[in-house]
């Protein structure tokens, strides 16, 4: 049996209409606890999966100012890796 949200929702509503013992208070706050936590890395794992775009720049700039601006992009681009997050255009 693979424990879905949905099937933790109906365990919910079951422990919530029908206690059957002294530890169902505990086990209603644990599954409660465990639903939201299930609902969180469920949207990390969205946000971690939709890749970041950022501007393109000019593989070779033509002044100093370009340079630096390509410099930045680049140690953004290495850090947002470092991150864990997709970049749009990696394979």
């Amino acid at each position: 049996m693979k424990l879905t949200p949905s099937l933790l929702e109906q365990k919910i509503a079951v422990l919530e209409q029908s206690p059957t013992d002294e530890n169902s208070p505990f086990y209603l706050q644990v599954s409660r606890s465990l639903l939201e936590a299930m609902r969180k890395i469920d949207s990390l794992e969205k946000a971690l999966a939709t890749p970041i775009r950022l501007p393109s720049c000019s593989a070779s700039p033509v002044c100093e100012i370009e340079a630096g601006y390509a410099a930045g992009v680049s140690d953004c681009r290495t850090a947002i890796r470092h991150a864990g997050y997709l970049i749009e255009g990696d394979d």
